[in-house]
């Protein structure tokens, strides 16, 4: 992995800023020259194949493209922008940190107005308080306050507030913004100058917070007239769960789950990359997003039985504020500290849309139209042009929205071979949209290969660049032919939008299904095998990936042994997804190995996963298996692999290979027709992994490719000569 450098924390002389920047630019260079030469990993696309990824195909756009900040539905900017980005007239906006909890200042809560009855329907978005409105008084020590009576009769109050009073009832109720991270605001030491932590006091508050959670839980649960209303908690900010040998997460998200977590619908946190608490000059897309997501649900679905659905209600980059701000007159707007958020915006939602059904609502912090010289002017969707007050123009922010707008539809296959191109795909009736973005920090090539072209009329092209030291920019062209290569630069995205004559057909499904270990947050000791059990583990035929998520210090080995049922797993390249952590405190990472579906199946259903590494220190915090069936790998006709006999042809019958599926000790033929008599063919196959298992060059026929070589499983299978590649999907048994 590489190192990141933020230039906006680098202090330098204008002297050693200039040699910095000349030996940069000649690295970047020299980096641009070298990835023209060959490509770092191939992206497969299977557009025939629908992918259902825990338990959800269709693309459910108003799950990610929000706004934060709530706004007025009839303002006509607001509407232009819903119209042109698809979202419902009705709409206003993703979250607004306003609660009934603060008509109840002092402990004292105002009489209810029964203005409505019967089930109340519920608008889309969420409803957050302010701590210090729970915490209400500013000279208590709410680590010795005994808050039963008051929990009990505010929670009656927000019950009854929102069944009888509410005009628009939000769906989830986030009761807290962040407030752990805030407790030691609420006891006398606390408040001083300097700060004293003191960790008996903070836990007993954050047990007040959980309480507070599941005490509302019950009540609107209870409520046949709240059906519609879900609980979310806590609105972790800035999780950092590897702290001090893990004991914020037990402290904090633990302790939440533990007290409040049968009572809630929602778990809830908050995500940024950027300076801020517990992420000084570091990041969290990529390879700690991970980690943290899947602790999460690993826990609930130790602690509860059940994995329950992730909002991530803030997330993006900490954007800074000007230098003068705040002052008479300042703005804390610019342009290209506002595009920034845009680069971990794409890295993370598409993190989220990769986990599917396990994510219920994501919202990026891009708030509405903010005057230039208030606070979060720097993250705004709008800005107001200085020589008019009265008009607002989008920020770079906007590109968020534009680079997604007409993607929609069901997803299907893809898979990336290099794990810092994350890789998406999605079908509606003729179009194709494939979403590709770089994780790395240095430019990415990698080869695109769509598995049929039949029908193909074109292809546009739309790149999102976020710079360093300019606003971002999104262009776009069209051709007619399939992209053989993509690059990717660092902090750029492209959605390829692939046109065919016709519909396109979906005739296989792959579903793809975490399973969780028995266990969890193991201590890491030398040459020591720590052990993790799954049961009733389906694998058919398919590809499958252990997810195991590390916290350790920087100088620990991160290469573990895996065994899978007693076999050692064998795994190169990279497994970190995105940069190395290097600049925060630790790496807290998942690392992500693929394994063979065989070894899945060695012992039954149950399956056996230890993690062995040399040297001592960290934990092992949750280790996930992700399996991906598909529906029947036996029926080639209901897969779409040509007729149901087994045999491949494309639509010319230039090239077969058959049969398919094959035995494992057996031989693939291949049969090519050409102009030339003998012609060279060259062959090359890959796994589902997108790792290279086979190549070889033919002069001559026969084409016999032994099967004894490879494992059981699906191939991709690329066969070129005089000029054309076909590709083909095998089934080796």
């Amino acid at each position: 992995m590489l190192i990141f450098f933020d230039i906006y924390s680098i202090k330098l002389t204008p002297m050693k800023l200039f040699y910095f920047t000349a030996k940069l630019s000649l690295t970047f260079c020299l980096c641009l020259m070298f990835t023209s030469l060959y490509s770092q990993g191939e992206v497969t696309i299977d557009h025939k194949t629908k992918r259902v990824v825990n338990g959800e195909s269709f693309f459910k756009r108003k799950k990610y493209f929000n706004i934060h900040q709530l706004t007025d539905p009839d303002d006509p900017d607001f509407k232009k922008f819903k119209t042109t980005y698809g979202m419902a007239d009705s709409y206003r906006g993703g979250r607004l940190l306003d609660s009934p909890m603060k008509k109840g200042r002092n402990g004292n809560f105002p009489a209810v107005n029964k203005r409505f009855t019967g089930v109340r329907s519920v608008e889309d978005r969420f409803a957050s308080g302010f701590p210090n409105d729970f915490f209400y008084d500013g000279e208590a020590d709410y680590s010795k306050v005994d808050m039963t009576d008051y929990i009990d009769r505010l929670t009656n109050y927000i019950r009854d507030y929102y069944r009888y009073e509410e005009e628009q009832v939000p769906k989830y109720i986030e009761p807290l913004n962040e407030p752990m991270v805030h407790a030691v605001d609420f006891y006398p030491e606390g408040r001083a100058t300097p700060k004293k932590y003191l960790s008996e006091k903070i836990n007993i508050i954050n047990t007040r917070v959980s309480e507070f959670h599941r005490e509302l839980g019950k009540k609107i649960h209870a409520t046949p007239e709240l059906a519609n209303m879900k609980v979310a908690g806590y609105a972790s900010a800035f999780p950092m769960f590897e702290s001090n040998d893990f004991r914020l997460w037990t402290n904090r998200y633990k302790r939440f789950i533990d007290i409040a977590g049968k009572d809630v619908d929602v778990f809830s946190l908050h995500l940024y990359d950027g300076v801020g608490v517990n992420n000084s000059g570091g990041r969290r897309s990529g390879s700690n997003v991970e980690a943290i997501l899947d602790m999460v649900e690993t826990y609930s679905k130790l602690k509860l039985n059940t994995v329950k659905p992730i909002a991530v209600t803030e997330y993006g980059r900490l954007v800074a504020d000007r230098p003068g701000w705040p002052g008479d007159g300042v703005s804390n707007y610019d342009p290209v500290e506002n595009s920034q958020a845009l680069r971990s915006q794409m890295h993370m939602a598409m993190s989220f849309i990769e986990r599917g059904g396990d994510i219920v609502y994501s919202i990026p912090f891009t708030m509405a139209k903010t005057p230039p010289t208030a606070k979060y002017s720097k993250s705004g969707l709008w800005n107001r042009v200085s020589r008019n007050p009265d008009v607002w123009e989008y920020t770079p922010r906007v590109k968020f929205f534009e680079i997604w707008k007409n993607v929609r539809g069901k997803r299907v296959q893809i898979n990336s071979s290099n794990i810092d191109v994350q890789a998406q795909a999605f079908v509606n009736k003729k179009k194709l949209y494939v979403v590709l973005n770089n994780l790395n920090d240095e430019t990415q090539t990698v080869d695109l290969n769509l598995l049929n072209k039949s029908g193909l009329q074109g292809v546009a092209i739309k790149r999102l660049k976020v710079f360093l030291d300019r606003p971002a920019e999104i262009t776009q062209h069209s051709q007619d032919t399939a992209p053989k290569k993509v690059s990717l630069e660092y902090g750029e995205s492209v959605v390829l939008t692939y046109t065919f004559d016709t519909e396109i057909a979906l005739n296989n499904t792959i579903t793809s299904k975490k399973y969780y270990a028995d266990s969890y947050l193991k201590a890491i000791e030398a040459n020591k095998k720590l052990v993790f059990n799954f049961k009733n583990v389906t694998a058919k035929t398919g590809v499958a990936t252990i997810r195991v998520s590390i916290g350790r210090a920087h100088a620990k080995n991160r290469r573990p042994k895996i065994y899978v049922n007693h076999r050692q797993v064998d795994y190169s390249g990279d497994v970190v997804r995105g940069y190395d952590q290097g600049t925060r405190s630790s790496f807290f990472g998942t690392l992500e190995i693929p394994v063979a579906m065989d070894r899945l199946k060695s012992d039954g259903k149950n399956v056996r996963v230890e993690v062995e590494f040399p040297d001592q220190g960290g934990h092992v915090s949750s280790v996930v298996l992700q399996v991906e069936n598909y529906t029947d790998a036996r029926n080639t006709a209901a897969m779409g692999m040509g007729e149901a006999d087994g045999l491949l042809s494309d639509e010319n019958d230039k090239v077969r290979v058959y049969p398919n599926p094959v035995n494992e000790n057996s031989l693939i033929r291949v049969e090519v027709k050409t102009e030339t008599k003998d012609p060279s063919v060259q062959i090359s196959m890959r796994d589902m992994s997108g790792k290279l298992v086979y190549r070889e060059s033919f002069d001559k026929g026969p084409i016999q490719i032994p099967t004894a070589k490879f494992r059981e499983g699906i191939y991709f299978m690329n066969i070129a000569s005089e000029g054309t590649t076909v590709s083909k999907k095998i089934i080796i048994e």
